[in-house]
């Protein structure tokens, strides 16, 4: 039965404080440290750019990125070291940001956080379509690593999905529909596992 009581009383709160937000806000700060100090150890020039646009819930939702950030960093850093790939992380990017990476022959693979779909995505700035897309490649070779696109799966004005300009043949993974923030935060803690299902 019901007492009428608060559930969330002082004494409550101070328990999961101290006895699980705190435990697990150490336990992500240990391994925080440790991702940071293996994906510097990486060798190789080659780098994996994720780009998290602040373009989110309200027109400039400036906790989008970070929070991508916070809930992505160990699990992508550990999917892309394991591939030898060093990470760039560009928090509230830009179209200018991504023409950068797009341009860098570096950087061999692209993770794209935000609204779009298969044709665009909603940078912080601007929206960016294939036809940007296919100004800023102009004379770079096709990358060799992944294009992992965490917006909507819609066509829109083309066939072509847009990490398909950049990338080489059959390394592009996009959704299939319209997405939740729930299936991009599923994608953050299980490392892409549901964009790299077949659609």
């Amino acid at each position: 039965m019901l007492s009428g009581k608060p559930f969330f009383t002082k004494k409550r709160m101070k328990f999961i404080l101290q006895r699980i937000v705190l435990p697990f806000f150490a336990i992500y700060i240990g391994l925080a440290i440790f991702t940071t100090i293996h994906d510097k150890s990486i060798k190789s020039d080659e780098y994996a750019a994720v780009l998290l646009s602040d373009y989110a819930i309200t027109k400039y939702d400036y906790w989008a990125s970070p929070s991508a950030f916070l809930g992505s960093y160990i699990t992508w850093s550990y999917y892309f070291n394991n591939k030898s790939m060093k990470v760039k992380w560009f928090l509230r990017a830009k179209s200018t940001d991504m023409k950068k990476v797009i341009r860098d022959r570096n950087c061999q693979s692209i993770v794209l956080v935000g609204h779009g779909n298969l044709n665009a995505w909603r940078a912080t700035d601007m929206i960016v379509s294939n036809n940007e897309v296919k100004e800023m490649i102009n004379d770079v070779p096709k990358k060799k690593g992944e294009w992992l696109q965490l917006t909507c799966g819609e066509e829109d004005f083309s066939p072509v999905k847009m990490g398909e300009l950049v990338m080489e043949k059959g390394q592009v993974y996009t959704y299939g529909k319209a997405v939740t923030t729930y299936v991009f935060v599923a994608d953050a803690i299980f490392g892409f596992k549901y964009l790299k299902q077949k659609w």
